[in-house]
């Protein structure tokens, strides 16, 4: 038993001395691990500041190449202007001179052609269209839409709302009571008039009759030339200008085929191929009627009896009367005898052959 003491105390001692060898060398490990993560550390430092530096180093390389290469552009640039200057130098320079000349004259031309509009062009005066009173006539409105628009031309007017206010300002009697109606529409939103186009429709299908072209046709259709000439061509204009589609040939058969036969053969006769030379031609000839109507015609014998001959002969025969009578009224009552008597002679003549049968 004590033996086996001794060898219990033995490995106790023993294991108490291998502790601490065991101990001492954990703790030499965990050193040598410490000091190479140390020095692991240490290198990646020293790796990512040489890094940095290289970085640093290639973005300068880069941004100096790149200025190089932005200065070896402009270079080359000014290079290649100089080369093509130098080359074409000699012969735009006076090509550019005359150019310049050109526009400097231009530009005084211009100039004074402008200084001279602005002093020296007279001021037109626009006269002011004529008004409309809302007749139902045809041709008053379409007279009174064409002036207003030629008006707004004339003032340089384009605002459809405008033109619309100012063509109502020409509006009289009727027509004014029809837009007074109109516009109490308009304020109480029931209908819209805010455009040229919408005002002239409004108006016309108040005031435009109805058939107007029909009713043109049935006039020019019944038209003859009864009377005066110059009524007939008037009329016939008229009636003319309210067909609006009516063709030329058409228009010139019924003017001609409407005349009287002597009239129609003298405008066949010189040819007309047109309404308006036939119109001419047709007017012409009413002034030469009219002159030949007018020439003086020879006195005769019992127009001089009656104060139609000339003073001498009035003369004479005032005298005779006067010679053969008491008074003058005397003389003029022989006078008108004389003129009377041829008269009544052949009078007796005809009643007498009537009479007694002969020729």
């Amino acid at each position: 038993m004590s033996g086996s003491n001794v060898e219990e105390t033995s490995e106790q001692t023993r294991g108490r001395e291998a502790e601490p060898t065991a101990r001492g060398r954990g703790r030499g490990k965990k050193d040598t691990s410490r000091d190479v993560v140390a020095n692991m550390e240490a290198r990646l430092a020293k790796v990512e500041l040489a890094m940095a530096d290289t970085r640093e180093g290639v973005d300068l390389i880069e941004q100096g190449m790149e200025k190089g290469l932005e200065d070896l552009r402009e270079q080359i640039q000014d290079l290649r202007e100089g080369v093509l200057v130098s080359q074409v130098q000699p012969v735009s320079h006076e090509e550019f001179m005359s150019f310049q000349d050109k526009v400097m004259s231009m530009f005084a031309n211009a100039v004074s052609a402008r200084v001279m509009a602005t002093h020296e062009a007279p001021r037109v005066e626009v006269p002011k269209p004529h008004t409309f009173s809302g007749k139902r006539d045809a041709k008053e409105l379409d007279n009174f839409l064409w002036h207003m628009e030629r008006y707004f031309e004339a003032i340089a007017l384009t605002d459809e709302a405008t033109k619309v206010r100012t063509a109502t300002l020409y509006l009289t009697d009727n027509a004014t009571l029809w837009w007074r109606r109109r516009f109490a529409d308009i304020e109480r939103g029931t209908c819209t008039i805010d455009t040229w186009d919408a005002f002239k429709r409004e108006i016309k299908r108040q005031f435009y009759p109805e058939d107007v072209a029909y009713l043109a046709r049935k006039s020019l259709k019944r038209l003859k030339h009864t009377g005066s000439i110059r009524e007939y061509v008037k009329e016939f204009s008229t009636l003319m200008l309210e067909i609006p589609n009516m063709a030329e040939e058409e228009l010139l058969f019924n003017f001609m085929d409407n005349l009287q036969s002597w009239a129609e053969q003298e405008l066949r006769r010189r040819g007309v191929q047109d309404l308006a030379t036939a119109m001419a031609v047709a007017e012409s000839l009413v002034d030469y009627r009219r002159g030949d109507s007018s020439k003086p015609k020879p006195p005769s014998k019992g127009n001089q009896a009656k104060g139609g001959g000339d003073k001498r002969s009035q003369g004479h025969t005032s005298k005779e009367g006067s010679s053969k009578g008491p008074s003058g009224k005397d003389g003029k009552g022989k006078d008108k005898r004389k003129e009377f008597t041829p008269r009544t002679n052949c009078f007796l003549v005809r009643w007498s052959a009537l009479g007694t049968g002969l020729p």
